[in-house]
């Protein structure tokens, strides 16, 4: 908290020695927004495209912690004005990285969209692997951040707008709720308006979007979760030594992330049809059940996977097993796929191990990290 606080100050008196940052007499006032811009930031936002590209002020210019670091900035409805005195100009004032940070401010991972192809006409970016095409990549062209070049480049334009994140699609404009043709940026979301006038392409409310949500998240109550009860526990040394002759009866299950897996039957056996197990090997089967009963990830799929090479074994001794190839000689062994919300998979596994240890933990990994502990008591009804 204290270097904060001396950053603070460092970062205020370093302005106020710069008197076209904090400077009165050239201040330009909106009464739509009751808020001013002067000297850098005003000679920045008037020189790269006004109200059309950053919209209004919504705050004043102040000290902010982004990323991990106070920055000085002043808000817009479309951005967010960063002033950097220690680069040379004109990187002295940066935008932020609106359009990421309002997807991820929503959890959407904007890796998973659909990636776009190339196509004739339109602007193909291999880095994101998405295109911009028509009345965007007009716009695209004809905007862009003054770095003193011929023209708009196409350096002015990514400095600007960033690259693009996900292809043209039509969605619901959180602004004003209604339905139009977008496209997500870097730094900006461009919106295709045909009630206003053909071709007519303007810049999402971003600053205002996550102002909004920030200050949303801040007045929501904070409901505390109620303490998830404690782990069963580990049985008794003297108890798991016995899993390594015969394991008991009864079944295992875990639920995490919407998900519900359960192991039963578990059976050693020396041989699995014509696959041995080896001197001193055994190998141990038994059946899982996969049921997912209401996984969302973290880009939004509701649909999770399991087959036989989701699942490992730890043994007693802490060695780690990966599937035997046996299991596929079992009769009902888990093929597995997609699984839905509100459907399930189910077959046998078969683990190659030590002839005396025992299983301990079953793990999911695929949809999600998910440990199944045998060494608690199992289940009897």
């Amino acid at each position: 908290m204290f270097k904060r606080i001396v950053l603070l100050l460092v970062l205020l008196m370093s302005a106020s020695f710069v008197p076209s940052v904090f400077g009165q007499d050239d201040q330009r006032c909106f009464p739509e927004t009751g808020q001013c811009i002067s000297g850098r930031i005003r000679e920045f936002w008037e020189q790269n495209g006004g109200l059309a590209v950053f919209g209004y002020p919504t705050t004043d210019f102040h000290a902010e912690e982004i990323e991990g670091k106070l920055v000085l900035v002043q808000w817009f409805e479309r951005n967010r004005l960063e002033l950097h005195p220690e680069n040379q100009r004109p990187f002295d004032v940066l935008l932020g990285r609106l359009g990421v940070d309002r997807l991820a401010q929503q959890g959407i991972d904007w890796f998973s969209f659909p990636k776009g192809e190339p196509q004739d006409g339109c602007r193909y970016f291999s880095e994101t692997q998405h295109k911009i095409c028509g009345d965007f990549l007009n716009y695209f062209r004809t905007n862009g951040l003054d770095l003193n070049q011929t023209g708009v480049s196409e350096s002015e334009s990514l400095a600007l707008f960033g690259m693009p994140i996900s292809e043209a699609t039509f969605e619901t404009n959180p602004s004003d709720g209604k339905i139009y043709l977008l496209q997500h940026f870097e730094r900006a979301r461009f919106e295709l308006h045909p009630e206003i006038g053909p071709n007519v392409v303007l810049l999402g409310l971003l600053g205002n979007e996550i102002r909004q949500a920030q200050a949303e998240a801040e007045a929501a109550p904070v409901v505390e979760e109620p303490a998830a009860p404690p782990p069963p526990p580990i049985q008794p040394q003297e108890v798991l030594d016995g899993y390594r002759k015969k394991m008991p009866q009864g079944y295992w299950t875990v639920s995490q992330d919407g998900l519900r897996i359960s192991a039963s039957g578990f059976q050693y056996v020396p041989k699995i049809k014509y696959s041995e197990a080896g001197d001193g090997y055994k190998y141990v089967v038994f059946s899982v059940e996969f049921v997912n009963d209401g996984y969302t990830s973290r880009s939004g799929n509701t649909a999770a996977f399991a087959n036989t090479a989701s699942f490992s074994l730890i043994d007693l001794d802490n060695h780690v097993h990966d599937i035997a190839s046996a299991t596929f000689s079992l009769d009902d062994y888990l093929d597995g796929g997609t699984v839905y919300q509100g459907t399930k998979v189910s077959g046998q596994l078969a683990f190659r191990i030590p002839k005396d240890s025992a299983p301990a933990i079953v793990v999911y990994d695929t949809s999600a990290l998910i440990h199944l502990d045998l060494r608690v008591a199992p289940h009897t009804q």
